[in-house]
């Protein structure tokens, strides 16, 4: 029974490892990500508070704005 638990531990530490090895290539692309996300929220935030003013900075339409704003700049990405 030992051996089996600690072969299990040792699965389960190797895994833990290459997902977090700071010099991985999915840590890369993982920080690459999250780094086009958080563009992308910025970008998003500013055309749907764009829209909000537009509208006379009327309150209650934020979901709206922000879908608008998510479906105009993934337009804009795709005919690039």
């Amino acid at each position: 029974m030992r051996e089996t638990n600690l072969s299990r531990t040792t699965a389960q530490q190797t895994e833990v490892t290459s997902y977090a090895s700071p010099s991985g290539e999915k840590t890369g692309q993982m920080a690459q990500a999250f780094k086009r996300a958080a563009g992308d929220h910025h970008h998003i935030a500013q055309r749907a508070y764009a829209l909000y003013e537009q509208r006379g900075r009327q309150d209650g339409q934020d979901l709206e704005d922000w879908l608008k704003a998510e479906h105009e700049l993934a337009g804009s990405v795709s005919r690039k």
